[in-house]
């Protein structure tokens, strides 16, 4: 079955010739591009452009990327557009645009930039959602993630990059109400069951390692392209091969219990050149909510007041720049340089670390998370 089927295209580099010959190798196992997207359609490509950070840091999906997948979709006879959010305010969306590349990729390929500001509303088990009205004027998406890991969910791929669908600060409404991490996993797919892109292409070349998914994570080149039709099996594989511990990746755990894609790796196909999998040790971020998986939830509430992982600020690198401050969905922080961290109204959503430019704010655990060796 289709929807079983992972494929995965070693890439060295972000060479032109380099990443078309690998995406196109990575969708054969599909039926290439023109499977999905018929003439005049309009097609939603969905990078990950989290903050305005140049490719080389590996916090966004490379423009050769996205220019490749662009260039494809038009030879199919679609009408391309790029779309996304950054984490915090969406008053900085041409600078997003001009940092990450997209800029440039839209004058080669004439795809169309598309602002998320206008919503939707969605309801959802009781929930509402405000997606971007672009993501259903669109006739098809494309998902373009980033391979990196996260200093919340432990890693970040297809679903993850969903909540970017969510406009600017109204992810902050998300985090408010749903502060652990479990109930962020669950918010997670939520979006997933409510944007349901056709393709997922992740640009797996040069991902991150260590404290993602923003300025302070580690570049770390994995060398390769996947793609698949399911974005939970594409996940799946990936967080395998990155040595995320079984069930530690709740939002996939969620996704799979909802019957939205596969979840179990051993019922996933693997296409071509699976021996880029095998990473080495990859170093995973600190992970306090594994608390969650292995305790039972009346137990785990009160421990994580004892054993956390909460932000903390590296004043020499503050640029007083106020994003972590707009970023957070407590008002826990004071803007200023440094800003100032209220921790009785910080939830350790990490939301500060992942957009703060400089890589300024790092995850601290508490005395009693390092005895038990949470790392």
């Amino acid at each position: 079955m289709e929807n079983m089927l992972v494929s995965v295209r070693r890439c060295h580099s972000y060479e032109h010739h380099e990443v078309q010959e690998a995406i196109r190798g990575a969708l054969a196992p599909f039926g290439g591009m023109r499977r999905f997207v018929q003439p005049k359609m309009r097609v939603l490509l969905k990078p990950n452009l989290l903050s305005p950070a140049d490719p080389e840091r590996a916090v966004t999906t490379h423009p050769a990327v996205v220019q490749t997948v662009a260039e494809m979709v038009k030879e199919a006879g679609g009408e391309v557009w790029i779309g996304d959010s950054p984490g915090g305010a969406g008053d900085n969306m041409a600078q997003v645009w001009a940092k990450t590349g997209m800029i440039r990729v839209s004058e080669l390929t004439s795809a169309h930039l598309v602002p998320f500001q206008g919503v939707a509303w969605k309801s959802l088990n009781g929930k509402s959602y405000f997606i971007a009205r672009p993501v259903f004027e669109a006739d098809l998406i494309i998902n373009l993630p980033k391979l990196k890991t996260h200093t919340l969910t432990l890693y970040t791929g297809a679903l993850k990059n969903l909540f970017g669908t969510i406009p600017g600060t109204r992810k902050r409404e998300i985090h408010f109400r749903a502060p652990s991490v479990r109930e962020f996993s669950n918010a997670l797919v939520d979006v997933l069951e409510i944007v349901r892109p056709a393709l997922t292409i992740m640009d797996g070349v040069v991902g991150q390692e260590g404290n993602g998914p923003g300025a302070s994570g580690t570049p770390r080149r994995y060398g390769l392209i996947t793609a698949s039709t399911d974005p939970v099996a594409l996940d799946t594989i990936m967080a395998k091969a990155m040595g995320c511990p079984p069930g530690g990746v709740l939002h996939l755990v969620e996704a799979a219990h909802r019957g939205l894609g596969i979840g179990d790796a051993d019922l996933i196909k693997i296409e071509g050149d699976r021996q880029t999998l095998e990473f080495r040790k990859v170093r995973l971020p600190p992970f306090s909510g594994l608390l969650r998986v292995a305790i039972p939830g009346w137990l785990a509430s009160p421990l994580s007041r004892l054993v956390y992982v909460r932000p903390r600020m590296v004043v020499s690198a503050c640029i007083g720049c106020d994003l972590c401050a707009q970023a957070c969905p407590r008002q826990a922080i004071t803007p200023g340089k440094p800003p100032r961290i209220n921790y009785q109204d910080c939830v350790g959503c990490l939301c500060c670390a992942e957009i703060c430019p400089q890589g300024a704010i790092n995850p601290q655990r508490s005395c009693l998370a390092r005895l038990i060796g949470i790392k």
